[in-house]
């Protein structure tokens, strides 16, 4: 039957449960609570992984360097909206755009439906032979960022988004984020991952955390694609036209993004090649590890 790790004020208790199949997981859910609508769901290939946002496990980044790749995304965005790309000025949906493109952010994805995160626990080659994790938290817990003109770089409070911004794989995936905050400016240069935001708060959450053993992964993916027409193709759907027109850039994006970061505070880790391609970029500016000797957000 279902193996439970359930936190209660950060106590685990001894009760786990493992989930074996899609009717498991609904018949867990229906007995948490018929009342989903405040339920977030997010599922994971390994259930070691910590949830954390790809920004701050991408390229070894320190936490300060995440704020100048960061800011080189924003840099990229259109001064005003342009469909059918975006729809909005607003610095998050780009965010956003960039996150369904690959491109590393601060934004973590979760669903509203417990279906199509149990599809992510199971989904991926690599990790078939490891156990994944669905996890389940409740977005009242948590405040609602819905304030789009404030500056990104003001908000240090971990939050759900507020969005009707949906893009096509969005909506079938029924996505939602949780947006991570820039931590205060202490002298950390690492960042923190939900449980230990959890903790640190020291406030009751709702949070558990159901394990899909590696050997029921193959049979709970048939059962997702015959009885709920979930696979791949319906999860990761594409749109041509957007990908013709805008992939190559947003792949050229995230590299670019990666080399000014590391030109201006970890030069050494870059070829000569690619250093003086960034000056020319920066027309002739030379910013050779300008915030080398950074190594936490005081500096910044």
């Amino acid at each position: 039957m279902p193996i439970i790790i359930r936190k209660t004020n950060y106590k685990r208790l001894a009760v786990e449960m493992n989930i074996n199949s899609t009717s498991q997981a609904l018949t867990y859910l229906y007995q948490l609570s018929l009342n989903q609508t405040s339920f977030r769901f997010r599922g994971q290939a390994d259930k070691s992984w910590p949830i954390k946002p790809s920004i701050y496990r991408y390229s070894d980044f320190k936490r300060y360097q995440t704020t100048f790749y960061e800011k080189q995304i924003l840099s990229a965005k259109p001064h005003k909206a342009s469909p059918p790309l975006t729809q909005t000025e607003y610095d998050l949906e780009w965010l956003m755009l960039c996150q369904h493109y690959g491109i590393p952010t601060r934004l973590v994805d979760w669903s509203t439906e417990i279906l199509s995160a149990l599809f992510f626990a199971c989904h991926g080659n690599k990790e078939l032979t490891k156990d994944g994790a669905l996890y389940i938290c409740k977005q009242s817990d948590y405040q609602l960022y819905s304030n789009y003109d404030e500056s990104l770089t003001e908000n240090q409070e971990l939050a759900f988004v507020s969005t009707y911004v949906l893009n096509p794989r969005m909506r079938n995936q029924s996505g939602c984020f949780m947006m991570w905050g820039h931590s205060p400016k202490d002298n950390s240069t690492e960042t923190y991952d939900l449980q230990e935001y959890q903790e640190q708060l020291g406030t009751s959450f709702f949070f558990e955390k159901l394990i899909i053993p590696s050997e029921s992964k193959k049979k709970i993916l048939k059962e997702l694609k015959l009885y709920y027409s979930i696979a791949y193709d319906s999860i990761y759907l594409k749109n041509g036209y957007l990908e013709t027109k805008y992939g190559k850039g947003f792949k050229d994006l995230k590299e670019i993004a990666r080399q000014v970061t590391l030109h201006l505070t970890d030069a050494d880790k870059l070829t000569e090649e690619q250093n003086n391609n960034i000056i020319k970029m920066s027309r002739g500016i030379d910013r050779t590890n300008m915030f080398g000797n950074c190594i936490n957000l005081r500096k910044v």
